[in-house]
């Protein structure tokens, strides 16, 4: 009697119907010669994954199936989306053991050109593989196995099986192991530490020469100390979760505000002289792209050092934060007012002409004259120059000749706005 062993893997989210199909295989394979049966195991680790275990009484009888026109036909039964691991193949329990004692070790068992497969098994995590003397001592265990089956403190291997099962599954897996039969039906056995914490496992038994080979899988776990610690885990870890996110939206705002203050001049609340550069440049390059309108405005506080030394610092403070607030409720959403240094501003008027730049300026001289400060006996005002980008220019370039025209509007008396003189657009 031998076994053959081969993985598959299901592509797809096909593993009920995959499994339906190879439970339907054996209308194909059973008038084949020396068939004794067919089983298949699922791993729980990966329920993607099937071991498809078929029984024949000899190795010749398997392989001239496997040369069979029906074996090929068989292939038609599966729906798309399997396929045979290319790396784990197929292998053979107990092709060829003579030995009266039987097999032994994993190596006596599992034999067979696929040694990928019989490593994997031996060194598997999530199928747990017991190699069982007919007695039900254990003779060897996978790396599933010493986990769910620890030999004893003793450090002995040869542990029995029923010592780790609750009585009635132990006398259940007695009778079967005494069983002559050679195709066993799946079991399901319930393992305890002793502390009322069962595993229960579905187990498949498979004859090999003088032992019996185990296969199973986790199906249940009833451990209400495990569930809690888990759940403990799992609350904590989302407690750790929304913590780092809490404090990671703390460092974006934080990041946020020191970027905000880098750009804001800290007495008036408008953009200050670095931010408006960076905005000039961007705008410049966009109406470049675009053909699109670009002004701006510089403005001066007319006379403001005489009322910094007549009045003090802080009536000029409040002189320069009463004009900013005037500038800022002036702009458009896509406007820019800033301080450009000392008493003067500047008002960068994307998409805008000279002569609606003009109107703007206008409008904000007009309502700084009306400022009224109880100590200041005179009037506020303040001066524009004005102009339009013109092709090519420089930032330097085009804030110069605004600033020419405020220094025009300055000799003409101040109180007034004045465009530059060479670019009307």
């Amino acid at each position: 009697m031998i076994t053959v062993i081969s993985r598959f893997r299901v592509r797809n989210g096909l593993e009920e119907e995959v499994q339906k199909a190879f439970l339907s295989r054996p209308r194909l394979v059973e008038k084949a010669s020396g068939f004794r049966g067919l089983d298949v195991l699922t791993d729980a680790g990966d329920p993607s994954v099937f071991l498809l275990l078929t029984r024949w009484s000899d190795e010749e009888s398997f392989r001239a199936w496997h040369r069979s026109d029906a074996h090929h036909q068989s292939h038609g039964l599966i729906p798309q989306g399997l396929k045979l691991d290319s790396s784990f193949t197929s292998l053979t329990i107990a092709n060829s053991i003579g030995d009266p004692a039987g097999s032994r070790s994993f190596s006596d068992a599992l034999e067979g050109q696929a040694m990928a497969l019989s490593q994997w098994l031996m060194e598997c995590d999530a199928v747990c593989a017991l190699l069982l003397a007919p007695d039900g001592s254990i003779r060897a265990r996978n790396q599933a196995g010493y986990r769910l089956f620890p030999p004893d403190k003793a450090g002995h291997s040869g542990s029995a099986i029923a010592d780790y099962l609750v009585s009635s599954d132990a006398e259940q897996l007695r009778q079967r192991l005494s069983e002559s039969a050679s195709g066993l039906d799946n079991l399901l056995l319930n393992l305890t530490d002793g502390q009322h914490n069962p595993i229960t496992l579905e187990v498949g038994l498979v004859r090999c020469d003088g032992a019996i080979l185990l296969l199973g899988t986790p199906e249940h776990r009833q451990d209400a100390r495990f569930q809690t610690e888990i759940l403990k885990l799992t609350n904590d870890l989302s407690v750790m979760v929304r913590e780092s996110a809490r404090k990671n939206r703390e460092l974006e705002e934080a990041k946020e505000a020191i970027e905000r203050l880098a750009r804001t001049d800290a007495l008036t609340a408008l953009a200050n002289r670095r931010a408006f550069d960076e905005a000039l440049r961007r705008e410049i390059a966009r109406s470049q792209r675009l053909g699109d309108r670009l002004s701006v405005a510089l403005a001066d506080l007319d006379h403001f050092k005489s009322i910094n030394d007549r009045y003090g610092h802080i009536t000029g403070d409040h002189v320069l934060a009463s004009a900013a607030a005037i500038f800022g409720r002036q702009m458009r959403p896509y406007d820019m007012a800033a301080r450009y240094g000392g008493e003067e501003f500047v008002l960068l008027l994307p998409g805008t002409s000279i002569h609606e730049a003009i109107g703007i300026a206008e409008r904000i001289r007009k309502e700084v004259e009306l400022i009224e400060l109880s100590e200041h006996d005179g009037k506020i005002t303040v001066s524009f120059g004005v102009a339009s980008w013109a092709a090519g220019e420089t930032p330097a370039e085009f804030v110069g000749r605004a600033d020419a025209a405020l220094y025009d509007a300055k000799s003409a008396g101040r109180n007034r706005v004045e465009a530059a003189s060479d670019v009307c657009a």
